[in-house]
């Protein structure tokens, strides 16, 4: 006969149900050590197989956060490392690197234009400033939290009338706003 405090017993060590735990033990006439071994046994080859494939999916889902990381940083660091043409006064103008990403199939146009700045006295330096204007990972961490959001299930809420835009503005124009 299985007793209540064997059952408890059994479910306090493998975290099982007790339809599991009566099944079991009764399986085992009662001996929660052999209960236990022979619940793991069955359940290893389908909870770890279970395991196996959740630690893969972690992995590859770890491999692409570091593969967006490091995407984000050389991005950042193209916004961060400018190039600067300036006369012995002040700067003429400076451009992000990752612009001449951009330019790369004018690339001898490119050539050609800071030769010529260069022969007319222009100073061109390449420097690593931090940009104020211009943050890829909240860009991207933006994106993300956006996408998570869209993925939730929505809020039921009550049905309520369409809004409708503001009659014509001043300027003589009509302001729809979508939230």
């Amino acid at each position: 006969m299985i007793t209540m405090e064997q059952i408890d017993e059994f479910r306090k060590r493998t975290n099982s149900s007790y339809e599991d735990a009566k099944y079991y033990l009764e399986r085992n006439n009662g001996d929660v050590l052999d209960a236990i071994i022979d619940f793991e046994r069955s359940k290893t080859g389908r909870s770890g197989q279970r395991e196996r494939h959740h630690g893969q999916s972690f992995q590859k889902n770890r491999n692409q956060q570091d593969y967006g990381h490091k995407f984000s940083d050389i991005l950042q660091k193209g916004f961060d490392t400018r190039v600067y043409v300036e006369d012995s006064k002040s700067v003429l103008f400076s451009l992000p690197i990752i612009l001449f990403l951009f330019l790369l199939p004018f690339w001898i146009i490119v050539v050609v234009m800071f030769v010529f700045l260069v022969m007319l006295g222009y100073k061109v330096t390449i420097r690593n400033v931090k940009s104020q204007n211009v943050d890829v990972n909240a860009f991207f961490s933006n994106i993300s939290d956006k996408v998570k959001e869209k993925n939730q299930p929505p809020v039921p809420s009550n049905p309520t009338e369409p809004r409708k835009g503001e009659e014509d503005k001043e300027d003589g124009y009509k302001e729809y706003t979508i939230e």
